[in-house]
């Protein structure tokens, strides 16, 4: 037989088991180009001796980039059109050879829009196994490299078949060594699985979905694909079948609801009373952040003595990020407070602002990147403020015991029904100057979204407006504002009013934003 003009690829890590086998079925191939993965036991020794009997091998080297582009890269390197795609722990068994060289006399030559799909017999422990969906298994491996290639999944790569396409069965193929026991299915089951989660993170998933489909693919592959006239081995397959559909979805529900590491950032200034009351709602909370840092817009000796004292016994960090006193400089020192920080995800909240004991669990069941959530308060009342200031009573929710108020109940279904009708985006200001409802003092983002618009805008030097800006900007940035009501709940001790005599020169500062739709305060 002449050489079979046709490149045989192979993609191979730690292949020294079957590599020999496999690459003395790809003998009469003029070429074999071998894309070592990093091997590390003898599959470059084995390599190395088969050229130098046979003289049609290359080898070459390559990180793992993922299959489908290993696949690709192996492929580049061919001289022929043609291309066998074959697996280092697979052989090409000797009537396919034949079928092949048939084939490509009358038709490949001729016809580049051929795809030729090969029988695969897989083995488990040496034995062919035709059930739990592992027969038949047909796989296209016989391509024109001008006419088609692998996609570039990192894993259950294949190829893309043009409409054009005309695909060919052959009658045999390949025998496949896929396990030699039940270690080498599990290893194998979590190693996909791993790389499938990471590759599908668009995905949508959950417990259930993984328990529904781990437990259908048991059932199709034990039961309707008989895999029980296959005994233990057939039950193991399909049990470990199962098993790699189950563990990829709860791996990829784990990495999308990956619960980011959260800062809890408390504004102050010379109002230690509160500031105390503040600290000890954190003390009650179900959930710690990672970490308490206090924004701390100048305040006397007093406020950094109060903190001192509490560090002492505080159930997470708490630190105390200080600037002097020079007028009204909120904005900058929420600023340093979040940049003091390398925590993942921000909640803001005033100083006089009493925490539920699920305030911090509550932002987090919604943190989502590009959204600047929204909290509420209820508002408290002078006397009931004083009432608390003196040592008032709080109830096991961490609730200040007060008349009854519907706003404080805690309503999970409730709030996730505004969440989801409560989205806003820029577009908002083609009809609207303000949006209502804009308030510091409950709020929460991902860091990384503050810092691509430069955080709060330090222009403003008096109170008003400069949340609603710092939404605006987020919103222009691709961001979207979302309401959190009946959860996250926390409770503002009353006060005066704020001065209130430059709102109109801040209203200005906010317009020009909103007009010429800044997102970066610092660069226009």
């Amino acid at each position: 037989m002449n050489a079979l003009p046709i490149s045989a690829c192979c993609i191979v890590k730690n292949g020294a088991k079957t590599l020999q086998e496999c690459l003395e079925s790809l003998k009469d191939f003029n070429e074999i180009i071998l894309l070592d993965n990093g091997s590390t036991d003898e599959t470059l020794q084995i390599a190395e001796r088969f050229n130098q009997s046979y003289g049609n091998l290359k080898v070459f080297h390559s990180a793992f980039i993922g299959f489908g582009a290993l696949k690709n890269l192996a492929i580049s390197k061919a001289q022929n059109a043609w291309i066998l795609s074959i697996d280092a722990d697979e052989v090409l068994l000797g009537d396919a050879l034949q079928e092949l060289q048939n084939l490509y006399e009358r038709e490949l030559s001729a016809n580049k829009n051929l795809l030729l799909s090969l029988p695969r017999q897989n083995l488990y422990k040496g034995e062919w196994i035709k059930a739990c969906g592992w027969y038949p298994d047909y796989v296209l491996r016989v391509f024109h490299k001008d006419f088609t290639h692998f996609n570039d999944n990192v894993v259950h790569e294949s190829l893309i078949i043009p409409q054009n396409a005309n695909i060919i069965k052959l009658k045999a193929g390949l025998k496949h060594y896929a396990y030699d026991n039940i270690y080498g299915l599990l290893d194998k089951m979590q190693f996909y699985s791993d790389l499938w989660a990471q590759q599908n993170l668009h995905k949508k998933a959950s417990m259930l979905k993984a328990l529904v489909r781990g437990s259908f693919k048991f059932i199709r592959d034990y039961c309707f694909k008989k895999g029980f006239l296959y005994g233990y081995k057939g039950f193991i397959i399909s049990f470990c079948n199962s098993l790699g559909v189950f563990f990829k979805y709860a791996k990829l529900y784990e990495l999308t609801h990956k619960v980011p590491t959260c800062a809890l950032i408390i504004t102050t200034y010379n109002q230690k009373e509160r500031l105390g009351l503040v600290l000890d709602s954190v003390k009650r909370l179900e959930v710690l952040p990672q970490e308490v840092l206090i924004a701390d817009d100048g305040s006397t000796e007093e406020t950094a003595s109060l903190i001192k004292e509490y560090q002492k016994t505080f159930p997470c960090p708490l630190k105390h990020i200080w600037q002097e006193d020079r007028g009204y400089r909120l904005n900058a020192s929420r600023n340093n407070a979040i940049n003091s920080t390398q925590c993942e995800y921000i909640i803001i909240a005033d100083g006089d602002m009493i925490l539920d004991s699920h305030f911090i669990k509550d932002h987090l069941d919604f943190a989502k990147h590009k959204v600047y959530l929204q909290g509420g308060r209820i508002i408290l009342n002078q006397a009931q403020t004083d009432e608390i200031l003196n040592g008032g009573q709080y109830d096991k929710n961490n609730h200040p015991k007060l008349p009854f108020a519907f706003k404080a109940l805690r309503i999970p279904l409730l709030s996730s029904l505004i969440y989801k009708n409560s989205r806003i985006t820029s577009e908002v200001f083609a009809h609207k100057e303000l949006i209502k409802g804009v308030r510091g003092c409950n709020m929460s983002f991902y860091r990384a979204d503050f810092e691509s618009i430069g955080g709060f805008n330090e222009n403003f030097m008096s109170w008003g407006r400069d949340d609603s800006e710092f939404v605006a900007r987020f919103l222009f940035n691709g961001g979207e504002l979302r309401r959190l009501k009946f959860k996250g709940i926390a409770y503002h001790l009353w006060h005066k009013e704020n001065d209130k005599t430059e709102l109109s020169s801040n209203h200005k500062l906010y317009l020009h934003t909103i007009q010429k739709r800044i997102k970066d305060w610092r660069i226009e």
